[in-house]
Order: structure tokens, then sequence, then C-alpha cells
């Protein structure tokens, strides 16, 4: 764990822990080859401090499997994961001549293709050593034989918060201005939420500790919509993770107002005036 982000592992237990539930929400059967008696007891310790996260995470997994599911059902063959970290669907949802781009630092990606070996895991992917915002999402594509003219699903999972908004809307643009035809997946924070605006001293409170533990929140958006009109890209899907959490955990109350002000979404691109279905 020292020469790999941590919170990856702390990500890949919250997703675990799905699997112990009478009806999961989803089903990771090749998460566990990563995780042992420390990441768990780190992770513990991490749900105690925040114990929205844990959910919000298994929510938005639940969501971005179902879209790549049908994205893939309905003949993408071509996955890009931005920061995969120890993302697993390359291994678990590997439909037919479906090939995977993962892009995260040497480190992680080492680590993730030595375990997957040892464990005889296969998975149809390349791994792209890199950071898409400094070294260019587009230049690291084209030195590893992607196919620009193939409908291609993109998935961005837990990284907007973190970047500067600008370098957001870059990789949105190098997508849009690059790839023929494609669907992009991702998450995001209200902008609310990064100005403490919300009116919830508990979401304050809640990044404050998450904060102080890891990095600062800089990036949200509270009206995609118009953001997807400035690109010219199609918002196809919007949930807050409270819909989702009406949604997937019906009997269930919500833990923190947080979850009323962290967002997934889809997006496509539009060409000529016309949304380019995958």
């Amino acid at each position: 764990m020292k020469n790999v982000m941590g919170t990856a592992f702390i990500v890949a237990e919250f997703r675990a822990e799905e699997n112990q539930e009478a009806i999961p929400l989803y089903t990771d059967n090749v998460v566990k080859i990563w995780l042992n008696e420390e990441t768990k007891k780190i992770a513990a310790n991490i749900a105690q401090n925040s114990p929205a996260a844990k959910e919000m995470i298994k929510l938005r997994t639940k969501y971005f499997d179902d879209v790549l599911s049908n994205q893939i059902l309905g003949g993408c063959k071509q996955v890009v994961i931005l920061g995969s970290g120890l993302d697993t669907r390359a291994a678990r949802m590997n439909g037919e001549k479906v090939i995977y781009f993962e892009i995260d630092d040497r480190a992680t990606l080492e680590l993730k293709e030595s375990t997957l070996k040892a464990n005889k895991v296969t998975a149809n992917v390349r791994y792209i050593p890199g950071d898409y915002v400094k070294n260019g999402l587009i230049a690291l594509l084209k030195q590893n034989e992607f196919d620009f003219d193939r409908p291609t699903y993109f998935l961005w999972e837990g990284n907007t918060t973190l970047l500067a908004k600008k370098d957001v809307i870059s990789v949105l643009e190098q997508i849009r201005d690059n790839v023929k035809s494609f669907r992009l997946s991702f998450d995001y924070m209200s902008e609310q939420v990064i100005l403490r605006t919300t009116g919830y001293q508990d979401i304050n409170d809640y990044i404050d500790k998450y904060e102080s533990m890891y990095a600062p929140w800089i990036t949200g958006f509270d009206k995609i919509a118009t953001l997807a009109d400035e690109l010219n890209l199609k918002l196809i899907e919007n949930f807050s993770t409270a819909d989702l959490h009406a949604q997937y955990r019906p009997r269930r109350s919500l833990e923190s107002n947080l979850f009323k002000f962290y967002f997934v979404c889809t997006l496509e691109n539009v060409v000529g005036g016309v949304s380019q279905e995958i």
C-alpha cells in the first residue's frame, strides 16, 4: 500500500462489503484478491469517520455497472476507465470481444496486473500508466492502439471532485473532439457542497473531516445540463445518490443529507445536431 494510492484499497473494501448483503446491489467476486486484514481495518476506521462515503460508493457502483452492462449489450466493444484504481469491471463484465483501456498511475496498474495474473483472473485490458490530465488523455490513448472511430463507453468514477474545473472540462472536450461515437458516465458533487452553501452543517462537518484525511474537494457542478449544452453534448441521465438510494434501497433511510448533493450522470456526443447512440 506504500506505493499505491491508499484510497483505492478503501474504495475496494467498501465495494466488497456489498457481497455480504442478502440481496446485493451487485456482485464483485474479484475485488477480494487485493484485500486483507490491514485494508479491512483501515476501511473500518474510515467508515466510522465518514459513514456516508461507503453507501455512496456502493450506489454509484451499481449505477455504473448497469450503464456499462447496457452499453455492452447494445454492442459497445471499447471501454475506457479513467483513474481506474482497483476497478474490477474488465474482469467481471467482459463481454465477447470487449476491450478495456485503464488509465492510472504505474504503481497501481502494476499491482493490479500482477495480482490478477497470480489469481488466474482474466481480463481483456490494456493498462495505460500516466496522468490523463498532465500527459493528455488523447495522447495516452493514441500510444495504446485505441480506435477513435469505434463506439466507446468512458467511465470516469471518483475523480472530478478532486480536479480543477478547467481540467474536468478539458477532458470532456478532448473526448468530444476526438472520439467519433461515445457515451460517458461520471460522478460529481454539487457546487453548493464545495462552497459550503447547502445549509446543512452536517455536510460541512463531513467535508472538513474528509479533507483533513485526504485531499480538498475543489470542483462541483450545479447545472450539469447547462454544461452539457455548452459542450454540445447530450445529457442522457442525471441522478442524485438520494434518487439512487430511493430506487435501490427503498426500505432504508438516508444516512446523510450529502446524498442529495452527490450525483451520477451519463452524457453522449452530438454530431450535426444528432445524438450518437452506441
